[in-house]
This record gives C-alpha cells, structure tokens and sequence, in this order.
C-alpha cells in the first residue's frame, strides 16, 4: 500500500499545474467579465415561516476594470428565487404558503485585490457595498411591502481561478454578504445577504 502511495505522489509531483503564463510584472488584463451560479443560502432566520429552504441557485455575473496595479474596480450582478411551502395557510391571510415568491437581486460595488497572474492558479479577495431589491407576493411576505422594497449592505469575497487559456480563467468563490432592507439592521439572522458558493469562467478581454 505504501508503495503504491510513493508511486502516486512521485506521479503527481512530475505534473507541474501551474506552470508560468510569463506575464510580465504589473502586465495585469486591465479589464475582465464573467459570469457564475452557484448556491445562496440566505441569513434571514424567518424565511422558512414562509418558504421550502433557506438554500437556493443564485445565477450573476460580474465585470472588472483594473485601477491601480492589480487591484481592481469590481461591479457585481446577483439574484435569488425561492417559493413557498408546499403545504401550509398562512394564518393572517388565509392564502396557501405555496403561492409566495421571494425574488431578490443585488448590485455589488467594490475592490477586488489580485496578486501578480505569474501562473495558471492564483486567488484574489475583494470587498465592498451591495444594495438590494426584494419583492414578495402580497399578503403572503416577511416584511411589510408598505414600508418599501430596497436596502444596503456590504460584502466580502474569496476566490481560486485557474487559467485555461491567457485570457480565459476557470473559477470557485465564495462570498459572504449581509444587507438590511428599510434602514434596519443587516447583520446575521436579520440579514437579507448570505453566503454564496459558486464556479463561473472569466474571460480578460485586454
């Protein structure tokens, strides 16, 4: 068993994944886009009074333009669906739980820090504000549509890309965001944000 081990770790150290792209120091794409779905799970810790899961597919995009060495500008485009139960009243208005509808989209505005692409593999971080959307069915919502539909927040982000080509990259991130709608609080349990883990491809235009 032993042997067979060595065998396979000699094996994988002969392959050298991230070998040099030879991009020249600061040469950074100065503009990339790309897009990505992946999993949300919401924070709202009453969203379940009203719909099937907390966890959802969460499709967006994203375009970046670099500002200062290889750092970028960084907007964001998510969105979020989610049903309702598919049992259950809800006791206010006598309507079926499976008629609501949770709709949620969010921009994301920010930084995006990125090392020197020196190799295939390479991750970046970023951070910034997110201003959110939400609409629900009527009579059938968590929060009270009278009072408005919009909020703010802020996010944080993780990523490993990998470089299928010069100016195509392969990638996984994970964000974490936390947003309040009205003016209220945003942080964990009355949060509209999450955490969202999702693959996409990114292609650097120039």
């Amino acid at each position: 068993m032993k042997k067979y081990f060595l065998l396979i770790m000699l094996s994988l150290g002969s392959i050298d994944p991230l070998h040099a792209l030879e991009f020249a120091p600061f040469s950074q794409p100065r503009f990339f886009a790309g897009g990505s779905g992946g999993l949300f799970r919401i924070s709202l810790d009453d969203f379940t009074q009203l719909y099937s899961s907390r966890w959802g597919f969460s499709p967006g995009g994203s375009a970046g333009i670099r500002v200062y060495k290889s750092n970028y500008l960084v907007a964001k485009y998510r969105t979020f669906q989610k049903n309702g139960k598919t049992a259950g009243i809800e006791h206010q208005s006598g309507q079926p739980l499976q008629s609501a509808r949770w709709q949620e989209e969010w921009i994301a505005v920010g930084v995006r820090a990125q090392p020197p692409i020196v190799s295939r593999g390479n991750s970046y971080y970023g951070f910034g504000a997110a201003f959110y959307r939400v609409s629900e069915s009527e009579n059938l919502s968590i929060f009270d549509p009278a009072d408005g539909d919009t909020g703010s927040g802020f996010y944080l982000e993780l990523g490993l890309q990998y470089f299928l080509h010069h100016r195509t990259a392969s990638f996984f991130e994970m964000e974490v965001a936390s947003g309040g709608l009205r003016g209220k609080t945003g942080f964990e349990g009355f949060s509209i944000g999450g955490f969202r883990f999702a693959l996409g491809l990114s292609v650097f235009l120039f």
